[in-house]
């Protein structure tokens, strides 16, 4: 059985490396995107089981990324966390609806690894 794949996106070079690791450790082959566009590109040439979406990033941000999802492959919204460092009474509730969760930086990595999982399982 192959391992499930996920996409880590998130502009913060270290927060992408340990989110990396954590999913890993979940039992992930990871690929990962430094911004929006460079997700776009990756999500549109490869198939993924689950993909942890920062918000705020330069060129393209993850609202942006969402919006693509629902254009082009609306099914990966449901396989989507979003972790984020917005405060959850700041999120632009219509924009994220449809994920799978909201993850507050910092993380709870227990529970964001028990998500992962989860999410692949639904």
């Amino acid at each position: 059985m192959t391992e499930p794949k996920a996409l880590v996106v998130d502009d913060d070079e270290p927060i992408r490396q340990l989110l990396t690791k954590i999913v890993e450790h979940a039992g992930f082959t990871v690929q990962t995107a430094k911004d929006g566009a460079e997700a776009i590109t990756r999500i549109d040439s490869n198939g993924y089981d689950v993909i942890l979406l920062d918000l705020m990033m330069p060129r393209v941000d993850g609202y942006q990324v969402l919006d693509h999802l629902r254009d082009e492959h609306p099914d990966l919204v449901r396989c989507t966390i979003v972790a984020t460092a917005i405060p959850e009474r700041d999120l632009r509730r219509q924009a994220i609806s449809g994920v799978f969760k909201v993850h507050s930086k910092p993380f709870d990595i227990a529970r964001l690894m028990n998500d992962i999982r989860e999410c692949v399982a639904a």
